[in-house]
C-alpha cells in the first residue's frame, strides 16, 4: 500500500529584506531545532512553495528565499538559499549582506564574524555599509557562445557559483529578450549567471566606474546581483585592469557597490541592506 505523504500546515513569521533592490523572503530559524529544516528540504512540495511564495502576484514576491540556521559543525550562522524558480543555490552575496544585517540587528553580533553558505564561510564586518569578502575567483578563460545565431565572446568566473561575463554595453530590454538563451547554454549544464559589464566614467570618489546588467541562474533579470560584481571585479584582476587595493564601483539598475581586491586575490565588497517589512505566511507542504 502506498503512502500518503503528510502534510504540513503552519503560520511561519519572515522578514523581506533587499540588498541593492536584490529582494528576499527570510525566514529565521536561527534558534530553531534543525529537524524542520532537514524534513523542508526532503519535502516534495516545497520547490512549489517556493515558487508560490516568491511569485509577485500571487505570493508575497522576492528574488529568492534565505533561511537563516545554526550549524552545529561550526557553530556559526549557516544560510540556505532559494532561486524564485523552486532551485537551490550556493551563494547569493547580496543575501549574505543582508543576513549580516539581520544578524547584527537582531542577535548583537559583533563588528566582524563568518557566515556560512552553500560549501563556504564568508566574512563580514560592519561599519556604515556592510563589508563582505570571499576568496579569491576561480577564472576558468574565454569562451565563445553561440545563441541565437549571436556569437558572444566572454568569460567563465566561478564564485560558489558559475558566471559568464561578457564586456558590452546591451539595454535591459535586450537581456529580456536574450539572457535566457545564454542562462541556460548548453555550454553551461548548470546553467549559469549572466553578466554584461562596460565601463562608462569615474564617479565622484574617484573610482573607476562599471555598468552592469544580469541575467540570473533561476531567477531572471534583477536590479543587482554582488556575486556578479565580485565575479566581474576578479575577472578585471585577473585581466591586469585593476591593482590590488584600488576600488571600484560596480553600478547596478538597483544601486552601486564598491569592490576591490588584496595582494592575495581576496575580493571584497561594500553597500547597505535594510529589512523592508515584516509579516506571517502560511507553510502547506508535504513531508
Amino acid at each position: 500500500m502506498r503512502l500518503l505523504p503528510k502534510r504540513y500546515k503552519s503560520m511561519k513569521e519572515f522578514i523581506k529584506y533587499q540588498s541593492l533592490g536584490n529582494d528576499f523572503i527570510v525566514f529565521d530559524w536561527y534558534k530553531k531545532p534543525a529537524v524542520f529544516m532537514d524534513r523542508l528540504l526532503q519535502a516534495n512540495s516545497w520547490s512549489t512553495s517556493v515558487k508560490r511564495l516568491c511569485d509577485r502576484h500571487y505570493g508575497i514576491g522576492a528574488d529568492g528565499i534565505l533561511i537563516l540556521t545554526s550549524n552545529t559543525k561550526s557553530v556559526m550562522p549557516e544560510v540556505f538559499i532559494f532561486n524564485a524558480d523552486g532551485s537551490q543555490a550556493q551563494t547569493c552575496l547580496n543575501g549574505l549582506r543582508c543576513m549580516a544585517h539581520h544578524l547584527l540587528m537582531t542577535y548583537n553580533f559583533p563588528n566582524s564574524f563568518a557566515i556560512k553558505m552553500g560549501n563556504r564561510e564568508f566574512q563580514c564586518q560592519a561599519g556604515e555599509n556592510i563589508v563582505t569578502s570571499l576568496d579569491p575567483v576561480v577564472y576558468e578563460g574565454p569562451v565563445r557562445v553561440m545563441a541565437e545565431n549571436i556569437s558572444y565572446d566572454g568569460h567563465v568566473v566561478n564564485v560558489g557559483n558559475p558566471h559568464f561575463i561578457v564586456f558590452k554595453p546591451v539595454t535591459i530590454d535586450w537581456l529580456a529578450s536574450h539572457g535566457a538563451a545564454l542562462e541556460s547554454h548548453s555550454q553551461f549544464p548548470q546553467k549559469t549567471n549572466v553578466e554584461f559589464v562596460s565601463q562608462k566614467e569615474i564617479d565622484a570618489d574617484g573610482h573607476a566606474q562599471y555598468t552592469m546588467l544580469v541575467y540570473e541562474r533561476g531567477c531572471g533579470i534583477t536590479l543587482a546581483c554582488s556575486s556578479g560584481a565580485a565575479a566581474a571585479t576578479g575577472l578585471l584582476y585577473c585581466q591586469g585592469d585593476i591593482i590590488p587595493e584600488q576600488k571600484i564601483s560596480l553600478k547596478m539598475p538597483g544601486g552601486t557597490v564598491t569592490t576591490w581586491v588584496d595582494v592575495h586575490g581576496k575580493i571584497f565588497l561594500s553597500a547597505r541592506a535594510q529589512p523592508v517589512f515584516k509579516g506571517t505566511v502560511l507553510l502547506d507542504i508535504d513531508i
